[in-house]
């Protein structure tokens, strides 16, 4: 009769053990993770952002350039001068210089301050884009890939992240 009791007893615990530990893995919910460098490389907001200022950092480099060569020939040409007008020269020099590198330093940073808005933006869209699919998808949480040990590719939804993305941006239409 202790036998039994005891039997009754273990198989009790076994299965309030077995009943907990489905209700921890319940209580965890739906879990999913997401590739945050890949996503973010993938979008076409950024690839079009990256294009943009590209480009606008070409044009710019070509006006310091072209400052520069500005700045070459008053040097050149300064030792061909008289004393007077050596004088003269060495102050626009002196100017043209102070010039060109405040020009530099102000592109730099207005160059860094629109990618960072940029970055900001992109960034904003992509954390709009898991959160609607997860409302969406009956997710509890959706992770980035960069705090995990481990994840199962099946719950990697990366791709859909993407193409949600991507679905939603129109790139603005180049002018000719």
């Amino acid at each position: 009769m202790f036998k039994r009791k005891t039997i009754g007893v273990g198989m009790l615990v076994v299965f309030l053990l077995l009943f907990g530990l489905s209700l921890n893995a319940y209580a965890a919910g739906k879990i999913a993770y997401v590739d945050l460098s890949s996503t973010f490389d993938k979008y076409e907001k950024t690839k079009t952002f990256d294009d943009a200022l590209s480009a606008v950092q070409a044009e710019k480099e070509k006006q310091l350039e072209q400052a520069a060569n500005d700045i070459k020939a008053i040097e050149d040409k300064l030792q061909l001068l008289s004393e007077k007008e050596k004088a003269t020269k060495s102050k626009e020099l002196e100017e043209k210089k102070k010039k060109f590198q405040a020009t530099g330093t102000q592109i730099a940073q207005d160059l860094r301050k629109e990618r960072d808005e940029k970055l900001k933006e992109i960034l904003q869209d992509i954390e709009k884009a898991v959160q609607d699919y997860a409302q969406k998808n009956g997710y509890d949480f959706i992770l980035n890939d960069r705090v995990l040990l481990y994840g199962a590719a099946s719950a990697e939804v990366t791709q859909d992240i993407i193409a949600a993305l991507n679905s939603k941006y129109k790139a603005p239409v180049e002018k000719k």
